[in-house]
């Protein structure tokens, strides 16, 4: 179950990445940065990391995200859509929290 729950976060950090790590382009057009998918991709991604790091020692949680920007890269590889990515990503982060909150 913990495993499960680990992997959640991780998954859920990873699809939210993408659009996350955008607001801090100085690249990065404006009705990106105003739109709600960014918004969302935005609190998904901190509330992930901050699950991480709740409840586990700085080296658990450092693990979990670190797992979840290797996975942002394969992601980033992959043909799947941003809708898709941040629709599997707050799915993710409600499996976590349906299985005891934080890990």
């Amino acid at each position: 179950m913990d495993l499960i729950a680990a992997l959640s976060l991780s998954l859920a950090i990873g699809l939210s990445w993408h659009r996350f790590r955008q607001i801090f382009s100085q690249a990065t057009d404006r009705t990106i940065l105003l739109s709600p998918a960014t918004t969302l991709a935005s609190a998904v991604n901190l509330s992930a990391m901050a699950m991480a790091f709740n409840s586990n020692t700085a080296a658990v949680g450092g693990m979990i995200v670190a797992l979840g920007l290797m996975l942002a890269m394969v992601v980033d590889r992959s043909t799947l859509g941003s809708p898709a990515r941040l629709t599997l990503a707050a799915v993710s982060l409600l499996v976590h929290t349906g299985l005891g909150g934080s890990f």
